[in-house]
């Protein structure tokens, strides 16, 4: 295990990013705002990485959110502010952005900045210790409207009032009902399905998996209907060999073995 307090394993297929600030309840400090676009650009780089699985280095938390410790020194100023708050921008722009499938997989508290790069994954699957909270009100601050918006997409306007107005505790089964969760699993659990529905990622059409990124984005951008990019990607679908391999192992009866990276 690194000691450092984000780092990358890879276990074949698969990438763990990891918050390791244990002694903190995995606090995200200036080194990991900092770490997470360099670590999403080296995933990226590396072909034979099909999934990310984001979380914490304990099972006690999987982020406690942005370390209030380093406040003082990084809101001294209107320009340090500033720049602070670019640099939590660019991480959850990267960890959004990568054309992998994300999973975040939460147990225990889920807080702040730490609920916020969870939103920004792909899915999040959760145990039943796990609870999230995005608590600006009781720092006085203005949450973006980007990550407003991303939990207004999933949880819709009257919870995402409640959540943010109220500084609100949302408890695993609620996080269930509202979508803040995609699925939820007891304590023992939550690794094995994680790992399970990762593999199963893994082996199923990387240009699959990667078009319907691209197009869930555009379609959270507002998107109604078909473009010029999207046009594209259903075009070269026909011309890559995970369809050839895809339709032959379907006309065969068999397990198709997608080779493209």
């Amino acid at each position: 295990m690194s000691s450092d307090p984000i780092y990358l394993e890879k276990h074949g297929d698969i990438a763990h990013l990891v918050f390791n600030r244990p002694e903190k309840r995995n606090a995200l400090n200036r080194q990991v705002w900092e770490a997470i676009p360099q670590l999403t650009r080296a995933i990226e780089a590396d072909r034979d990485i099909k999934v990310v699985i984001v979380r914490g280095a304990t099972p006690v938390a999987f982020s406690a959110g942005a370390d209030i410790a380093e406040f003082d020194e990084v809101h001294a100023t209107p320009e340090t502010a500033r720049q602070y708050d670019e640099l939590i921008r660019e991480a959850y722009h990267a960890l959004h952005s990568m054309d992998r499938p994300t999973i975040a997989m939460i147990s225990g508290v889920c807080f702040g900045g730490g609920c916020a790069l969870a939103l920004t994954c792909d899915l999040r699957y959760a145990d039943e210790t796990a609870k999230f909270c995005i608590p600006p009100a009781r720092l006085g601050l203005v949450y973006t409207l980007l990550e407003t918006k991303r939990l207004y997409d999933l949880a819709g306007p009257s919870k995402t009032k409640e959540m943010l107005m109220g500084a609100r505790v949302i408890e695993a089964e609620e996080a269930l009902q509202i979508g803040i969760a995609t699925r939820l699993f007891g304590k023992d659990e939550l690794e094995r399905e994680t790992l399970a529905f990762a593999e199963q990622l893994c082996s199923l059409s990387q240009v699959t998996i990667r078009a319907v990124k691209h197009v869930v984005a555009e379609i959270e951008q507002g998107a109604c209907d078909d473009n010029e990019r999207t046009h594209a990607l259903i075009a070269e679908g026909f011309t890559k060999p995970d369809y050839l391999e895809g339709r032959d192992a379907f006309l065969s009866k068999r397990q198709a073995k997608f080779t493209y990276r």
